[in-house]
């Protein structure tokens, strides 16, 4: 067996391994890139829209290409819904995330997504 040292990969007095960038315990550290299969944030850049098409002339106002997170496209739904005082919905189409907001709001959501 390799001897590492522990400058490489040091260790707290207990003989857990620590961060080698932020010397917090390997499973508090939250310093990007260091364990390879820690979730890494992605930036997503949403495409706003207003379409027409099959709903009688009303317009809505779709914000696509976000990340496909039940959890996350409620969230942003509910808070939106509010922001805009309008009625709308989200859904998973073709492995993304859209938003689907009633009422032309482009405006209001891109204010609100910066």
């Amino acid at each position: 067996m390799i001897d590492i040292p522990d400058f490489v990969y040091p260790k707290d007095p207990n003989g857990n391994d620590l961060c080698p960038r932020c010397k917090k315990l390997v499973t508090q550290c939250d310093c990007p890139s260091f364990e390879p299969a820690k979730a890494k944030v992605q930036s997503t850049k949403p495409n706003i829209s207003l379409d027409r098409s099959g709903r009688k002339g009303k317009v809505v106002t779709l914000i696509g290409a976000l990340p496909p997170n039940e959890e996350y496209l409620r969230d942003l739904a509910k808070k939106l819904k509010v922001k805009t005082g309008s009625g709308g919905t989200f859904y998973m189409a073709e492995g993304q995330g859209v938003v689907e907001l009633q009422g032309d709001h482009k405006k209001i959501v891109m204010e609100f997504l910066l």
